[in-house]
């Protein structure tokens, strides 16, 4: 058995670490939680759904193949809007995690819990 001094070691010890499981049984933490489901899961069937839906259609159809204008199918427009979609989930979900974000520090300071910020 090996035995560490862990002044000598340069191990430290957190000075103020948070009781998680309190912190995760708190109405703080809960709605949090809440919200984020909320959120991600009709986004994550959405994306999904879309991007899978999209091979299905243009194998198993031909009714993306209509033109759309000129030479341009309605499978560059599907296409092109799942960029727009994908780029649009990226924003809004950056919007949402700084709010997600705000209420986990909320509830980190109900417990007295401030984070160490790195220098």
């Amino acid at each position: 058995m090996v035995v560490v001094d862990k002044e000598k070691s340069g191990v430290r010890e957190p000075s103020n670490v948070p009781d998680f499981a309190l912190i995760e049984r708190s109405v703080g933490f809960q709605q949090l939680m809440k919200k984020k489901k909320r959120f991600l899961v009709p986004s994550i069937l959405l994306f999904l759904g879309l991007y899978i839906l999209f091979p299905l259609i243009i194998s198993y159809t031909d009714i993306l193949n209509a033109s759309f204008i000129g030479d341009i199918s309605w499978s560059w427009v599907y296409a092109l809007g799942l960029f727009v979609m994908t780029w649009t989930l990226v924003t809004v979900y950056m919007k949402k995690a700084a709010e997600f974000d705000r209420m986990a520090e909320e509830t980190l300071k109900e417990f007295n819990y401030e984070e160490e910020k790195v220098q």
